[in-house]
């Protein structure tokens, strides 16, 4: 099983780190238990760099909108 729900293109993401992910091209697309709402906190990940947490901002049928979460590291002010 994947480590991550939905894949994403980093190249995507967008100043404020919303991007667009379908269900049907992620490693859970024959997962039919899978239903993302908005709200729901999942991990996007790319087979090149770790998986990262994301918040579902939006849904229309299989496309999925996620919010990317900096991890703490990046987002402490130095």
């Amino acid at each position: 099983m994947a480590t991550y729900d939905l894949s994403f293109d980093p190249n995507d993401v967008g100043s404020d780190l919303v991007v667009e992910c379908w269900i049907s091209q992620g490693p859970r697309a024959k997962d039919s238990s899978f239903d993302p709402v908005p709200g729901t906190w999942l991990f996007v990940g790319d087979d090149e760099g770790p998986p990262l947490r994301a918040r579902v901002t939006r849904r229309s049928g299989n496309r999925v909108w996620v919010q990317v979460a900096l991890s703490a590291e990046l987002d402490a002010v130095v």
